[in-house]
């Protein structure tokens, strides 16, 4: 076995970290090299203090986030009461099933990255950490990888023999959408240096109630009670009003209870689904929906008969979802669906029909690098849309807070509908068309989160160049196909391209499980 290749990471955030968890699973001894521009390691742009604030939340309860050399709730446990004051945590507070703020997070994914690699060391691999190291390029030359570096100490070049790029998330500044100027919602300075005013935040999931939550915290205040929480402005700061434009005009539902370990399902499960993916493409999507439709008419038949004969389709279903979502949904109904969704933790009692579509989107992952084009367009525009909703429930914290400010009057949800437009107004500000009208705010904050791209789009022009087809798929185990006189080995975890077929892509979970198949397949060329 050759134990003596060359490895390297380009990025040091949950990518990077679940990837050298992985490959620490294995017998070989590592020589491992992980590159960050950013001066902290492990965290990433999402989890990052000063990217995100104190009072953002990730939607994935404790027990959820795959452990790394210990589970979140055991690392916790082991910090000082200074740390959990900060927090305003007390021992007793710390649950598998609670969720935390991102920051929070960061921290222990910071510890983590370092315990992991002092354990690694201590087993006997050789790894170095390079923080504040910006790798510019990426140059495969015959069987090696070169990589271009800008350290604190000006260029320098390194050699590898294999190459992950796990570079996370990418967001530009200065967004645009057509001609509109829009504001990036990261750092979160970039949303709380807005003036109390009309502001407008395009998109509603979780990252869009983060931005909401953001201005009500900087021109007011949120008082808690029990459950009960209100929202004042500060004086001065009367002015704010909030309007969220999406296109159907809905918030995704509260985090509602399931049981974890999750449970099988009955007939959309890994077996099954792999049983029709090996009859072939042709039809695959059709055969794979019918185990949805199966799985929602035998465990949530009442759910199905309000959604009407329509859903049992293809093309029915997505229009009977969100119309039934539309009728229920909306912030006037948020506060009765959030008292279901409390009810369902408190008796410990599962939203059948919402289950079936949070795990069944996991199992359609499976089947989407085998689509024909035909059937991928389909998923992307009939189905996509269903499950995005249905997996971007939202912690109970944020949704009172969000409540608080609809409460207050300050803030509203607007449908654009399919025919909108947004485009600058001679104000300064931006002006949105939607179904009720045109609407004029004084600045628009895109929170629509993390777009796909193509491998043409990654920032190292010499590796783009070696592609052998730059406008292929990026399939598993993910590693790029240079041209011969490139061959280097390279794998490609960057987030925008693996969203590009890979929808399902982010979050602690799908790092791990992406870094184990990198892993793996790194593990079994040494």
């Amino acid at each position: 076995m050759n134990t003596t290749q060359k490895i390297a990471i380009i990025g040091a955030g949950p990518m990077a970290l679940y990837t050298v968890k992985g490959l620490l699973n294995g017998e070989a001894r590592l020589n491992i090299t992980i590159f960050d521009a950013a001066d902290q390691v492990g965290c990433g742009m999402p989890y990052r203090a000063g990217m995100n604030a104190d009072y953002m939340y990730c939607n994935a309860f404790s027990r959820e986030i795959p452990s790394i050399t210990r589970p979140l709730v055991s690392w916790l446990h082991d910090q000082d009461d200074a740390f959990l004051a900060r927090w305003d945590l007390d021992r007793t507070d710390i649950d598998a099933r609670d969720f935390y703020p991102r920051v929070l997070l960061g921290d222990y994914l910071t510890s983590e990255f370092s315990d992991l690699c002092d354990a690694g060391r201590h087993a006997g691999h050789d790894i170095r950490v390079l923080p504040a190291h910006e790798v510019v390029d990426v140059v495969p030359t015959g069987g090696s990888v070169t990589l271009d570096v800008a350290t604190p100490d000006g260029k320098s070049v390194f050699a590898f023999d294999k190459v992950l790029l796990a570079t996370g998330h990418v967001w530009p500044s200065s967004p645009q959408l057509g001609t509109a100027d829009l504001v990036s919602p990261w750092p979160y300075t970039n949303i709380t240096d807005q003036p109390a005013g009309d502001i407008g935040v395009l998109g509603s999931s979780l990252s869009a109630i983060d931005v909401v939550v953001a201005l009500g915290q900087e021109h007011g205040a949120f008082t808690e009670e029990n459950d009960k929480v209100s929202w004042f402005p500060e004086t001065g700061q009367e002015a704010l009003a909030i309007t969220m434009v999406s296109h159907k005009g809905i918030i995704p539902e509260p985090d509602f209870y399931y049981p974890f370990p999750y449970e099988r399902l009955i007939h959309l499960n890994p077996e099954a689904v792999m049983a029709e993916v090996a009859k072939g493409p042709q039809a695959l999507l059709e055969r794979v929906f019918g185990l949805l439709l199966a799985e929602l008419n035998e465990v949530a038949p009442d759910y199905m008969a309000a959604l009407g004969p329509q859903a049992q389709s293809i093309d029915g279903f997505s229009d009977a979802y969100f119309l039934h979502r539309e009728t229920i949904g909306g912030l006037r109904a948020l506060r009765e669906t959030l008292q279901a969704a409390v009810k369902s933790k408190e008796m410990k009692e599962t939203q059948h029909h919402r289950y079936a579509l949070l795990r069944g989107h996991e199992n359609f992952e499976l089947i989407l690098e085998h689509l024909n084009e035909d059937d991928w367009t389909l998923f992307n525009e009939k189905l996509m849309p269903v499950f995005g909703d249905c997996y971007a429930a939202i912690p109970h914290i944020s949704v009172r807070r969000v409540l608080a400010l609809y409460d207050a009057g300050v803030l509203r949800i607007a449908p654009t509908g399919t025919e909108s437009s947004i485009k600058n107004n001679a104000a300064g500000g931006v002006t949105v068309t939607t179904v009720d009208g045109d609407i004029d705010v004084d600045a628009l904050i895109d929170a629509r989160g993390q777009a796909s791209a193509g491998l043409p789009d990654l920032p190292f022009a010499s590796l783009v160049d070696a592609l052998a087809d730059p406008d292929s798929n990026l399939m598993e185990p993910f590693r790029l196909d240079l041209t011969d006189a490139a061959d280097g080995s390279v794998y490609c975890l960057a987030m925008p391209q693996i969203l590009k077929r890979h929808p399902f892509s982010q979050g602690l979970p799908n790092c791990d499980d992406l870094g184990r198949i990198v892993a793996k397949d790194i593990l079994g060329t040494l």
